[in-house]
């Protein structure tokens, strides 16, 4: 099968690339290596034959390069970070829906299908955050009894406090952050598409996806992020919530194997919306996260407190993944230890590339490693 993924030399795209790749399919990937990191990735890209095009979903000229009779579109790239594009809205909107529609547009001239990466940020701060919560020692978990006395069997759809959150979940409302308002213009994009068009598209609303071979940092990819200032001893961040906001975590095995899963299902999943992640079982907290980092490292670092959280996040997101587990027999396997385990054994063995994208020089590390 010929498969095009977009934002494709990034953490998601160069993965399942990678992974599509040794599994026989013909795999091109298009990307602008704007993301810094990226460009690492495409020695290993060429290794296996992948076809890389610098091409960028803004520019709609950019994807004649392309084979017209691509079958699949995986739809990777995006401004990912959700505090960025207060500053500069048009930037997040002409990157993550314009570009979409670019795709979506290209996809409909093949006759191919497209798997859409939405996010979590689809659904509103003002809503996810109105149901009522209990401070543990290391994490908010949602008080069930108090839900239960102000809601009975009544509960908003889409929210179950013993699964989290589905697709059913209302869109509605502000605080979805601007980075969250151009997903879901996407996403909306997409299911009109597949109804009006008849373009195959899956959306799958993702939460916190993890894995070796993300360049994380603070505000965006902070499940890796943990693991790389650990290992070269720089700070952590919490904001808000006392670090104990809660996230359920995905990691790119997983991701690999639902994508893999849902291409070869798209005539059944076409036009279906999922709210995709670890689910009930696999969370973490920034504190959890923290205290695993400081066993598995044996030190700890500094860790700077905020109190105000960022606007439109979310003190706890947990995704239903029950619609999505009945539709394709999917369900996640690689644990928060385990993921853990493999993102570390990754910056070992790519220390010296990461010490030249996050320390300023290299006597640096050397600095921060006595330190730690």
């Amino acid at each position: 099968m010929k498969i095009l993924i977009t934002g494709g030399a990034g953490f998601v795209g160069a993965n399942l690339a990678q992974w599509l790749a040794a599994r026989g399919h013909r795999v091109f990937v298009m990307d602008n290596l704007v993301r810094r990191g990226s460009e690492l990735n495409l020695p290993r890209l060429k290794e296996q034959g992948i076809t890389f095009v610098h091409g960028d979903v803004r520019c709609a000229e950019d994807f004649v390069a392309l084979p017209k009779d691509i079958e699949v579109v995986l739809e990777c790239c995006a401004q990912p970070s959700a505090i960025d594009g207060y500053a500069n809205p048009l930037f997040d909107i002409n990157n993550n829906t314009i570009g979409l529609l670019n795709t979506l547009e290209f996809a409909r001239r093949c006759g191919a299908g497209l798997v859409f990466w939405s996010t979590n940020k689809t659904y509103a701060g003002v809503h996810i955050n109105k149901f009522p919560v209990v401070e543990q020692d290391s994490r908010w978990v949602w008080d069930k009894a108090a839900i239960a006395a102000e809601y009975g069997d009544k509960l908003p759809a889409g929210f179950d406090p013993d699964h989290g959150f589905s697709a059913e979940f209302t869109v509605d409302g502000k605080d979805h952050s601007i980075y969250g308002l151009s997903k879901i213009m996407a996403d909306l994009a997409c299911q009109e598409w597949s109804d009006a068009f008849g373009v195959k598209t899956v959306i799958n609303r993702f939460s916190c996806l993890a894995g070796e071979g993300q360049f994380g940092k603070s505000a965006q990819g902070w499940v890796a992020w943990w693991a790389i200032a650990f290992h070269f001893g720089l700070p952590l961040k919490y904001i808000g919530w006392a670090g104990k906001q809660v996230r359920d975590a995905l990691f790119i095995e997983d991701i690999c194997r639902l994508i893999e899963t849902e291409i070869g299902m798209l005539d059944q999943l076409a036009g279906r919306v999922f709210n995709v992640g670890g689910g009930r079982d696999i969370t973490l907290s920034l504190r959890e996260a923290t205290a695993l980092m400081e066993r598995r490292f044996g030190w700890s670092v500094p860790v700077v407190y905020e109190e105000d959280p960022r606007k439109a996040d979310h003190c706890i997101y947990i995704s239903d993944i029950r619609p999505l587990t009945a539709a394709t027999g999917w369900t996640p396997q690689v644990t928060v230890e385990e993921g853990y385990d493999r993102i570390i054994r990754w910056v070992v063995d790519h220390e010296d590339e990461l010490a030249r994208l996050y320390l300023d020089q290299p006597a640096k590390r050397a600095v921060l490693h006595a330190a730690g």
